[in-house]
């Protein structure tokens, strides 16, 4: 995923990049341990989304356990 992100940052303008990156880092990957990272920290973006309840499968780096993680969004 990380390599989406370097991609998104060479190819799109630059405003476009940072608004990307602005808007990724208010969503959060949640695991049931209690660690909670936010997309763009944990390597992708997310961007325009509107779905309630959803969960992505992925690595908590706390527990390292293969997990459904919650996707959530926190409003700055």
């Amino acid at each position: 995923m990380k390599a989406m992100r370097w991609l998104v940052k060479k190819v799109l303008p630059k405003e476009w990049a940072e608004k990307l990156e602005r808007e990724s880092r208010t969503w959060f990957l949640l695991c049931e341990c209690g660690f909670e990272q936010s997309v763009w920290d944990a390597g992708g973006i997310r961007t325009k989304a509107t779905s309630k309840g959803k969960r992505i499968l992925g690595k908590c780096p706390k527990c390292d356990a293969l997990k459904w993680l919650k996707v959530h969004q926190r409003k700055k």
